[in-house]
């Protein structure tokens, strides 16, 4: 069964959780946590009031989470940048499918 792989940006504030950014990183699991690897924060809670970076697996339709980092709007920055960048080197280098959001 083939799975899709996603970096989702989520906002967490007055105890709600906002998910306002999502990017697609394909089928491949070992590219997708490579990525996610690369990416700068810290691995621990940074308060009640954070930006959150989720690295989630879908099977079946189902999200299973694989990774979260806590990040400040610098590193955020510098993480967008990241995916960007792998992204393109998934889609073209490497001659991999990433599909379209719909």
């Amino acid at each position: 069964m083939e799975s899709t792989l996603t970096i989702i940006v989520v906002l967490h504030l007055k105890g709600t959780k906002i998910t306002y950014g999502k990017f697609t990183l394909g089928t491949d699991r070992e590219s997708a946590l490579e990525t996610f690897n690369m990416l700068k924060g810290k691995k621990e809670s940074l308060g009640a009031c954070m930006i959150q970076m989720e690295l989630i697996e879908e099977i079946a339709g189902l999200p299973v989470p694989l990774g979260t980092i806590s990040c400040n709007l610098e590193q955020l920055k510098e993480n967008v940048a990241i995916i960007s960048k792998e992204i393109f080197r998934i889609a073209q280098l490497d001659d991999l499918e990433i599909k379209p959001l719909q």
